[in-house]
């Protein structure tokens, strides 16, 4: 029999009865099941209270609304705070708090606490941008003088006065009597009365100007985000861009030069620029001085030089074909896409926040995207070339936020 080594056997009792993985087994497989067994399987996206309602006030200094959700049988009006990184829907894009008006109809995720209590606003959208979020707008099911009668993609049908409403067909006015029974359209209402009925073409005109509209804040403003570390001693920090600054920011290269607003502006330098699931964490070099101040957790603005407009328009993402890491273009996919499964209902994460932020345990999507575009990238085909093969078998779904009803 052949001994071994008395240091040899000792490191191996003690491994052994510290419960270390046995020959054979993996220890990446040991934590990662680990990991699973912590997180669980449920989209926490899937338990938040969502509820339409009535806005009440709009405070867009503290960042807080008062809301009137239908149904409460109490009737009570209550102030909700946003939390920071809050997304806000108007027209079918990001907004701002100021765009809103009083009166007007919402939507809204309720973000809970640990014991499933309501305490904050995680998402805020207006009446047309929900019902794009739904799929392409609500269905007529009858018009007659004076009413319409809608019919959303989930819910109950609405009935809406119409003597003030205005119609649009794209760019033209038209009249609200001749949007026929079965057609589809976008509708904005305040209460019980609708304010617009567009048609898909009239609606995504709002939405172009919405755009243009958010463009000049993120110019005049600059992208809002959060300070997630500050070095002050090396002069560097980290900032993590919210969701809607995804092309933007995405659009930096390394040696670009932004600035964050304060007195005077702070002069800072890209370093490195990666996708975070939904966001986007850049790197910045600055006077260390100049970041004493900053603290993790703050909210900040970013200023930069706008991307062309071929970057704005384009279907693709900006920083498409740079050199990665076969496992890092693997993630880099997935932090660029929407989820395209056929789950139905306001449940999944991936269909509004990008595939990278399903929960692998519980859907089996974000890992079934992974091998096929490893295999795409093992058959020599780059970034582009497997976007365009997505597309043409995903649909449009691939590349927005989106819920199926």
């Amino acid at each position: 029999m052949k001994w071994l080594p008395l240091p040899v056997a000792l490191s191996l009792l003690i491994s052994l009865a510290h419960g270390a993985a046995p020959p054979g087994l993996s220890r990446d497989k040991k934590a990662d099941k680990t990991i699973r067994e912590v997180a669980g399987t449920a989209e926490y996206l899937r338990s938040l209270p969502k509820r339409f309602g009535t806005l009440v006030r709009i405070d867009a200094a503290t960042r807080k609304v008062t809301i009137r959700f239908d149904g409460d049988k109490d009737g009570v009006d209550r102030e909700w705070p946003l939390t920071d990184e809050a997304e806000i829907k108007i027209d079918g894009w990001w907004g701002r708090l100021d765009q809103l008006e009083a009166g007007e109809r919402v939507w809204a995720w309720l973000m809970t606490d640990r014991k499933s209590k309501p305490v904050a606003i995680a998402m805020l959208a207006d009446d047309l941008s929900q019902q794009d979020i739904h799929g392409t707008g609500v269905t007529v099911k009858a018009n007659t003088p004076g009413k319409i009668v809608i019919k959303p993609e989930s819910g109950p049908d609405r009935v809406l006065t119409t003597t003030k409403t205005q119609g649009f067909r794209g760019a033209a006015r038209a009249e609200v009597a001749s949007f026929a029974a079965k057609s589809k359209v976008f509708v904005k209402a305040r209460g019980n009365e609708a304010l617009l009925v567009l048609d898909p073409a009239a609606f995504e005109i709002r939405r172009t100007q919405q755009r243009a509209a958010l463009r000049k804040r993120w110019q005049s403003e600059g992208l809002p985000g959060s300070v997630s570390f500050v070095h002050v001693f090396s002069g560097e920090m980290d900032l993590l861009l919210d969701h809607e600054a995804m092309r933007w920011a995405r659009s930096l290269r390394l040696g670009d030069k932004v600035s964050l607003p304060a007195d005077p502006p702070i002069e800072c330098v890209v370093k490195r620029v990666q996708p975070w699931r939904e966001r986007t964490q850049v790197r910045l070099v600055a006077k260390s001085v100049h970041l004493s101040e900053l603290r993790s957790g703050q909210r900040l603005h970013m200023k930069m030089t706008p991307p062309i407009s071929a970057i704005e328009e384009s279907r693709f993402p900006p920083d498409m074909d740079l050199p990665r890491t076969r496992a890092e273009r693997i993630e880099w996919f997935l932090a660029s896409i929407y989820c395209t499964c056929g789950v139905r209902g306001d449940t999944c994460t991936g269909h509004f926040y990008t595939l990278a932020s399903c929960n692998p345990n519980g859907c089996g999507k974000p890992n079934q995207m992974r091998k096929r575009v490893a295999k795409l990238i093992d058959e020599g085909l780059n970034d582009r070339q497997i976007f365009e093969k997505l597309m043409s078998e995903e649909g449009p779904g691939l590349l927005q936020p989106h819920l199926l009803p």
